[in-house]
């Protein structure tokens, strides 16, 4: 019963230098997007509109015929090549241009979707001074400010240091403004160093982006677990924690703190530059996400009627909050839209542009928490549902991150077949190959409709001998093998049990009910949607044939359900990028029209329905 080897590969993608390993046969867009790279695809990965056009600079392989079709002599002898064509059959090195990407595309320059001008919060002015003298004894202060031109506030911090750095530089400074005050004085012509960051603070994992605010170019990105996991591995675990212990929410509060500071040391590092010329950081996080790093008590959110303590943005000097960017830099918390529907959903719709198109989007936000806006010109909602942690591996008996070790793809033909990241024994599996084994389990007739694990005996002719070999009785019911012990790095053999398909039923009966529920209220069906983005870092990994065999993702063709990434850190880098974003994230949140589905008699019925397979 050994599961077949698969080759995996290496393929390095610049300029970032991010490498990964891919199972032989991938797609560059696949592989793309295991390296956090999103690639603009609005055909859906057809090889037709050939926007995903990427150069393999080492072992470029030959042109398929959607190539030749849409890319010059001249292109494809350069290596030029469509990311969703190409298959990774050995070693590459790609680069990946800035017309390829997704997001750059859209916030920074014209082209497909809404135009976003570079126009940040944080401004550098270099001005030089007239000294001051018997016959001109106005204030440095005065001085300053009428050179600027601009009626700036100083900041008590700003003026301490002032009259030094002035007379030090012979009245050569350059003045740092933002949100209509004055913040810092700098020796000398520092203009071209004008810094900000993003953050996108999940309730598993954390992501920073470090930007350039004279470029809008990204120059570094890190991520980290969300260390406050050790509290409870969803939200209402850490309001219960922050109410629970005296300390609980300050240690929260640390908690995730701690965990931005190392974002912003490693972005530094990466970057080569100083956090002192970090005078901007815009963060999204779900509602509770939210309060836990202001320090805001949440323990309302908990309660019905769900209750937030604050909805609108929020503006709070860095250093208020132990974030170790300039002193006197600032932090831009975007708005929520309510108790369980906060700043990341804001980023996501700002991100697809979900509340300006014409025609009936959806928009798919899969973590922890399962967030779905169902939005147009006319009109938008939102609402959450509580899919847990099994997407992530959380309560999976051999659940795990997508981290070294984890199987992140499986497919069964005459026996199992599955993908290791990391290229190493595997010791679990992650929400992916979750969902890819569940959907093959269902189609070779090993689990049922209603989510059962058949026994041998049920098995329908269809199922290959070798995959009837691997039911196993479990000391709760069958289990099925999907390593074998001598090819882990565990003790035992790695398994799916019925309790582990019982929590992605779960997952996924909240998910799908939730956007039921959307539908039921707006009087649409599931094909009048012109389009669906998929949201999230684990989103951005779903197969689309799989997600929809388990009744994840809605029954559309393919090229009309859309990868869009970690559109909520999109969302909070355009913040970061534009002061127009910043309102426009502002109006979203005062637009939004929230459905609370605890309690609601058809969303319980929608659940329990949405809970069975469909159908093969």
């Amino acid at each position: 019963m050994a599961s077949l080897a698969v080759r995996h590969l290496r393929v390095t993608f610049e300029p970032e230098g991010r490498t990964v390993h891919v199972l032989e046969g991938s797609t560059l867009l696949e592989a793309a997007a295991r390296a956090g790279i999103v690639l603009d695809t609005p055909c859906g990965g057809q090889g037709t509109c050939g926007k995903c056009r990427v150069e393999v600079t080492r072992n470029a392989p030959p042109p398929t015929e959607a190539e030749r079709r849409l890319l010059t002599d001249e292109a494809l002898a350069r290596g030029t090549r469509l990311a969703c064509q190409t298959r990774v059959n050995r070693e590459m090195t790609v680069h990946v241009p800035v017309t390829a990407r997704l997001f750059e595309q859209k916030i920074l320059t014209d082209g497909k979707g809404r135009e976003v001008k570079l126009s940040p919060s944080v401004t550098k002015i270099a001005v030089t001074l007239d000294p001051p003298s018997l016959a001109d004894q106005r204030s440095d202060a005065d001085r300053l400010l009428e050179v600027i031109g601009e009626p700036l506030e100083p900041t008590l911090a700003a003026l301490a240091e002032m009259p030094r750095v002035i007379r030090e530089n012979d009245f050569r400074v350059t003045a740092v403004a933002a949100e209509g005050r004055l913040i810092a004085v700098e020796p000398g012509d520092t203009t071209g160093r004008n810094l900000g960051i993003a953050f996108d603070i999940g309730t598993t994992t954390v992501v920073g982006f470090l930007m350039d605010l004279c470029t809008a170019r990204e120059l570094a990105v890190a991520a980290r677990t969300n260390p406050q996991v050790a509290y409870g591995d969803d939200v209402v675990s850490r309001i219960t924690y922050a109410g629970a212990h005296e300390t609980g929410l300050k240690e929260l509060q640390s908690a995730i703190v701690g965990c931005l500071n190392d974002i912003v040391a490693e972005c530094c590092r990466q970057a080569g530059v100083g956090r002192e010329h970090l005078y901007e950081a815009t963060i999204v996080g779900n509602t509770t996400m939210n309060h836990l790093f202001l320090g805001v008590n949440p323990r309302y959110l908990a309660q019905a009627p769900y209750v937030a303590a604050l909805r609108q943005p929020l503006n709070v000097r860095a250093s208020d909050l132990g974030l170790h960017i300039h002193p006197n830099g600032y932090v831009h918390a975007l708005p929520n839209i309510a108790g369980f529907v906060g700043a990341d959903t804001v980023g996501v719709i700002l991100a697809s542009g979900v509340h300006e198109v014409e025609l009936p989007h959806l928009a798919i936000d899969i973590g922890t928490n399962g967030e779905i806006v169902l939005g147009c010109r006319e009109r938008l909602l939102a609402c959450s549902t509580a899919a847990g942690p099994a997407f992530e591996g959380a309560r999976i008996r051999f659940g795990m991150r997508a981290a070294d070790g984890a199987i992140d793809k499986i497919v069964i033909a005459d026996d199992l077949h599955y993908n290791v990241i990391g290229d190493c024994p595997p010791r679990g599996l992650c929400g992916t190959a979750l969902i890819d084994l569940v959907a093959e389990l269902l189609r070779v007739g090993v689990i049922d409709s209603t989510g059962r694990l058949l026994g041998p005996l049920e098995f329908p002719e269809r199922t290959p001998e070798r995959i009837r070999r691997r039911i196993t009785e479990g000391e709760n019911g069958y289990e099925f093998v999907i390593v074998p012990a001598d090819e882990t790095r565990l003790d035992g053999p790695i398994v799916l049990t019925q309790r582990d398909v019982r929590e992605l039923q779960l997952a996924k009966g909240a998910i799908a009910a939730g956007l039921r529920i959307l539908l039921r209220e707006t009087g649409l069906e599931v094909q009048d949607l012109h389009r669906v983005f998929l949201a999230g870092a684990f989103g951005n990994f779903i197969r689309r044939n799989m997600a929809q065999r388990i009744g994840l993702l809605p029954d559309l063709p393919h090229e009309r359900i859309v990868f869009i990434g970690n559109a909520a850190g999109a969302g909070a880098r355009m913040a970061l990028l534009s002061t127009k974003c910043k309102d426009e994230a502002n109006a979203i949140s005062d637009r939004a029209e929230y459905l609370e589905l605890a309690g609601r008699p058809d969303f319980q019925m929608e659940f329990a329905e949405a809970m069975l397979f469909p159908e093969g």
